[in-house]
């Protein structure tokens, strides 16, 4: 359960639910209580004068052993009743004054209630709520007036619990929760959804821009809102604004500097030519020096326009679908016949044919950045093997390139396709151009919904994967090598 939404509406929900719920169940419980409060206070109302005239009828009938024997036997039952009682059951018969005739020991406070007692008159029986305490002055059969008193119970835990669950939760409870239950769920599901909704549209909006669609932005349905959330989306959308100029504005100067500086360079080139053939042979290596670093910066130049290109995503206009697999081969082959020069070799292992749709020159482009970066770094006598094969899920194209050259830092791996990034390591740092290949490769992939990674391969060597979502499903056939040997 990770959705905001669902968290938001099962918390507000349960928070309602429970604090009704608590206010239903303490509303009747209280209720509870003091329905048995009053139905014990009648029964008590009656049991106390019951008792003290069956008492008082022994006393005197009978006499004194009779009477206490009939108060031990009640005590056992009420004992046995009530094993939740705090206090000791036991009645007590008091003639005139405070005179307890059974001859029991009484309990101080017993003397405030018989005084009280005095002030009332025979068969009206009182409640002491205070001390629990029902008293009644009785009349006995040979007309002498006696005070009983006994002590009231408190009513049962067990019967208090049952008594409730079962008249009050079992009957009007039940239909009050299960209408708190649907108006609170009703209410919860338009809470949440009126906070969750515009999130939503801030997160989509958000992932929109981070797939580069930069002229994403929060529609007005957030806007219009008056709280937080409206604040949130206008910042939003100012932010996204100002990063779409800030992207232009980068990719238009690079695109401006880089054709502005070509010609300069061109007419550079023009007056090296025209110097050489007035230059003596002592001026000749410098004239070289500088036909070099011409070059150099011709090379930079035209990756600067290159990349400046594929970010402006010109070349997908004209997409089509090709073979990735005879791409892959052609560039390849092209990166074999450079290899021989350094004494390497290129192999490259496909299966049947991976119809994808995009921009052919671009993709070659990218592809062939990453071959001639692992032609260039793989240790001489070695080979830069390239495989082409399915993903796990049969929808993508997943292209791997591996060298067998010093490979690269920890550090290192997630920066390779940063524009000019040449890595941390000398030894690798000593043969990268200028940085622009990989990230060339990064963007053409990205611009058709693939991606690229990087990692160190086991036993040496740096391993570049690059992934593209197919066409359609293509049928398997056996694995084909194509090893292009160099030549001695």
């Amino acid at each position: 359960m990770h959705s905001f939404f669902t968290k938001i509406f099962l918390w507000f929900w349960l928070l309602i639910v429970v604090v009704s719920a608590t206010v239903v169940v303490s509303a009747g419980a209280i209720r509870s209580r003091s329905s048995d409060r009053e139905r014990w206070t009648q029964l008590y109302s009656y049991l106390v004068g019951l008792r003290g005239r069956h008492t008082a009828q022994l006393l005197d009938r009978d006499g004194k052993d009779a009477a206490r024997e009939y108060i031990e036997s009640l005590e056992r039952v009420d004992t046995g009743n009530y094993v939740n009682n705090k206090n000791p059951m036991r009645d007590y018969l008091f003639a005139q004054g405070s005179r307890e005739v059974l001859q029991q020991s009484v309990p101080p406070y017993l003397q405030e209630i018989l005084e009280k007692m005095q002030q009332f008159p025979e068969g009206k029986p009182r409640l002491f709520e205070k001390q629990r305490i029902a008293a009644e002055r009785i009349v006995g059969l040979n007309g002498q007036v006696y005070t009983f008193v006994m002590p009231i119970p408190e009513p049962p835990t067990f019967d208090q619990i049952y008594s409730f669950i079962t008249k009050d939760i079992a009957g009007e409870g039940l239909i009050y929760l299960g209408t708190i239950l649907i108006v609170a769920g009703g209410f919860c599901f338009w809470l949440a959804r009126n906070i969750t909704s515009p999130i939503n549209r801030l997160r989509l909006a958000a992932r929109r821009i981070a797939h580069e669609h930069l002229e994403a932005r929060v529609d007005r349905s957030v806007l219009v809102r008056r709280d937080e959330l409206a604040e949130l989306g206008q910042d939003f959308n100012r932010m996204a604004e100002r990063i779409d100029a800030l992207v232009h504005a980068q990719r238009r100067l690079l695109a401006d500097v880089s054709h502005e500086i070509r010609s300069p360079l061109t007419r550079l080139n023009l007056a090296l030519g025209l110097a050489r053939q007035r230059a003596s042979a002592e001026s000749g290596e410098y004239l070289d020096r500088i036909e070099l670093e011409a070059d150099r910066l011709n090379k930079l130049i035209g990756q600067l326009l290159m990349l400046a290109r594929v970010e402006s995503g010109v070349d997908l206009e004209q997409k089509n679908v090709f073979d990735l697999a005879t791409l892959v081969q052609g560039v390849a082959s092209d990166g074999d016949f450079e290899a021989r020069g350094l004494q390497c070799s290129v192999e490259f292992v496909h299966t049947s044919e991976y119809l994808v749709e995009g921009a052919f020159e671009m993709l070659r482009a990218a592809v062939e950045n990453v071959v001639r970066n692992a032609v260039r770094h793989t240790a001489p006598g070695t080979k830069v093997e390239i495989t082409i094969e399915r993903s796990e899920s049969q929808q993508d194209a997943v292209i791997r390139v591996r060298d067998y050259g010093p490979g690269a830092l920890p550090q290192d791996l997630p920066l390779l396709f940063c524009p000019f990034y040449r890595g941390s390591d000398p030894a690798r740092k000593a043969t990268a151009g200028a940085g622009l290949g990989l990230a060339i490769t990064e963007r053409a992939f990205q611009l058709h919904s693939g991606r690229v990674s990087a990692a160190n391969a086991p036993g040496g060597g740096l391993e570049v994967r690059l992934e593209l979502p197919l066409m359609a499903k293509t049928q398997e056939t056996s694995k084909v090598t194509l090893a292009l040997a160099p030549s001695h």
